[in-house]
């Protein structure tokens, strides 16, 4: 008997168990973890809160939400049919592409069988005695599995804001967390936004085209990066996918999985001429080449990482009119790429 039949066989001998694996989610991680222990042949059942498939681009549909990471360095890889078949609209692919695509996966695979939707697990218990897991629903529902996998990600439970006389304003408040799916006009309104994290810069930008009146509440600003996004032609499609390969294997090398990789050399080792035109080339291209692909001791040595700092609050500085609200967008706590940059496109000329 093989490794897999002596697995399948263990698991075979408790009847009473309801399914050998539940999985806590059908976002991105829950549909892949599904599709394998399918692949496995075991009984699988999903348990996903919303009504639908995509974890967090099923609940993030927030104005602007988009990929920061190349939209075909994103896709999954198990399936060489399914990289022939996906065409990417854009580099950087927004929410409604990204939800679509996830759905396509689950429709291809046949994922939905498994998928319980609407139903929200409220807790689980280990049971030593039959080495099992106890599976509890919001609604009451128990359920009993060999093995137990969560796939709820980083992004599943949104902090509320504790402001007092937010349930009495007589206004319309949203979270980005749970857009409202019919979406909201905000055109000629006044309209508040509170923060400036990646979410926020990406919201601000988009509707910024429409409102009456923006406010931002800014507690810290954060280095920001253009994104130049661009349509993906089907010629440069079919380019992408011959060259998919090449990139995962470069994805698998790198840190975060994206396609960068850090400069070999270190900043005081070229000219202050040749830095400056380094940078404007990273700063000219798309995505996050500007903070994964910059020169190695970018963020381990502060005298470079301060000069970098520098190079980018210049362009903040080109970019916003008015000096005294340029410099409020300039950071002073952190250094550019010591903590996440949000990517953006035209949201510093808001400001003007």
């Amino acid at each position: 008997m093989g490794t897999m039949q002596a697995i399948q066989h263990e698991i075979r001998r408790e009847a009473d168990l309801d399914f050998d694996a539940i999985v806590i989610g059908a976002g991105v991680a829950g549909l892949y973890q599904l599709y394998r222990l399918c692949e496995l042949g075991l009984r699988v059942r999903v348990f996903e809160a919303g009504s639908g498939v995509g974890g967090t681009w099923y609940w993030n549909r927030y104005p602007g939400a988009r990929f920061d990471s190349e939209s075909w360095t994103y896709g999954y890889s198990f399936s060489q049919e399914l990289l022939d078949e996906w065409d990417w609209e854009e580099h950087f692919a927004a929410q409604p592409q990204t939800e679509r695509y996830l759905n396509y996966v689950a429709d291809k695979f046949d994922l939905r069988r498994d998928i319980q939707f609407d139903s929200r697990v409220a807790a689980a218990h280990y049971r030593e005695e039959t080495r099992s897991w106890e599976i509890v629903l919001e609604g009451g529902d128990r359920y009993s599995t060999r093995f137990l996998i969560t796939a709820i990600g980083i992004l599943s439970a949104p902090t509320m804001p504790n402001i007092p006389g937010i349930a009495s304003f007589a206004g319309l408040s949203c979270h980005t967390h749970s857009w409202p799916k019919e979406g909201v006009d905000f055109a000629g309104k006044r309209v508040g936004i509170i923060g400036t994290g990646a979410t926020a810069v990406q919201t601000i930008q988009e509707i910024a085209k429409t409102v009456g009146h923006l406010t931002v509440f800014q507690r810290t600003p954060n280095w920001c990066a253009p994104l130049h996004n661009g349509k993906i032609s089907e010629e440069e499609m079919r380019a992408i996918r011959a060259r998919y390969s090449e990139i995962l294997a470069l994805c698998g090398t790198t840190p975060g999985c994206y396609i960068h990789n850090p400069d070999p050399r270190k900043t005081f080792e070229v000219s202050a001429e040749e830095r400056e035109a380094f940078w404007e080339k990273l700063y000219a291209e798309p995505g996050f080449g500007i903070w994964q692909g910059n020169f190695s001791d970018m963020l381990t040595d502060r005298e470079a990482n301060a000069l970098a700092s520098e190079f980018v609050a210049r362009k903040i500085r080109q970019r916003v009119h008015d000096p005294v609200v340029a410099e409020k967008l300039i950071p002073r706590n952190h250094g550019f790429g010591t903590r996440r940059v949000p990517l953006e496109t035209g949201y510093y000329e808001v400001y003007n």
